[in-house]
């Protein structure tokens, strides 16, 4: 009986670390998001943005991946403030619950609604900064687990710093809080209609004729380009594609304005740039008919590394 009992015992623990092992394994754990559904105040009977703890009835726009039970919490991060859902205040209906404000050392402060709102398990919040590659395989970052960083973004929530890894695998600051704040927004546009099947820069004068580039952006300080917007007053005819040019080169960091659209985004990718590099945007496009969009902008946002 002993070593039928201890058989058993020793299978359950092999099952047992077999299932944290394959745990430990899994690719990066990326943050979900939702929204503030209503502000925040400030007030509480342990005084105006105080550092006490003390419990606010917070409402979000979804409760997805929000869990408060014994074993499993969940913590909610909205500009610099951490929060922790109170045990069982998760409701079967609506999208109020209750936490506990100015957790881990964080300060209660108030909120409008409408601000985004980080969810995740308390161990998914760091507490110190990161630089540097932010992938564990020299061919680059791709969705292979081995190769991805192990939580996307990484928060300090000791200082507020987010700092998250696009394609060019490198760490970057993508802002103070949960709000982006790029160091400074890179920004060009062309006047009236770009012609078709041509490939001409944002100048800032008129959009036709623009084959050579004539404008071009200075980078003042080191560190990563992400995030590109793009965005018309009219839709487009034609494929439009939009890409970040550095140093007379064409980058990753591009998006296209499909046709009947006026829009486009890229937040994968990033590059990293210099002190010096020269930053421009190359407008392509297509050849299905006269071409309609007009007057497009472009930004890119320079963040710290």
């Amino acid at each position: 009986m002993n070593k039928l009992l201890k058989s058993s015992l020793a299978v359950s623990v092999l099952v047992v670390l077999s299932v944290a092992s394959f745990a430990q394994i899994q690719g990066a754990q990326t943050l979900s998001t939702t929204t503030l559904s209503a502000a925040i105040p400030t007030t509480s009977t342990f005084g105006v943005g105080s550092n006490n703890a003390f419990t606010s009835n917070v409402c979000l726009a979804s409760l997805t991946n929000v869990t408060a039970t014994v074993s499993i919490g969940t913590t909610l991060w909205v500009d610099t403030e951490a929060m922790t859902v109170v045990t069982n205040s998760v409701p079967s209906t609506g999208t109020c619950l209750l936490v506990q404000r100015g957790a881990f050392g964080t300060k209660a402060e108030g909120h409008q609604s409408g601000r985004k709102v980080y969810v995740g398990r308390p161990n998914l919040f760091q507490q110190f900064d990161v630089a540097g590659t932010c992938y564990a395989s020299s061919t680059g970052l791709t969705t292979s687990p081995a190769q991805l960083p192990a939580i996307l973004p990484w928060i300090n929530i000791t200082d507020g710093k987010r700092y998250n890894c696009y394609s060019d695998g490198n760490w970057f600051w993508e802002g103070l809080g949960s709000a982006s704040t790029a160091i400074t927004t890179i920004s060009a546009f062309c006047n009236t209609i770009p012609a078709q099947n041509v490939a001409e820069y944002l100048n800032y004068g008129a959009c036709t004729g623009q084959t050579t580039a004539t404008w071009s952006y200075t980078v003042a300080t080191n560190g990563e380009l992400a995030n590109l917007t793009v965005q018309g007053s009219a839709v487009a005819a034609n494929a439009n594609v939009i890409t970040v040019y550095k140093n007379g080169v064409a980058t990753a960091i591009t998006c296209t304005v499909a046709i009947a659209a006026k829009t486009c985004t890229d937040t994968t990718h990033a590059v990293a740039v210099v002190q010096g590099d020269y930053i421009q945007f190359l407008d392509t496009v297509g050849n299905t008919t006269t071409e309609t969009f007009a007057n497009p902008s472009a930004t890119v946002g320079l963040y710290g590394q």
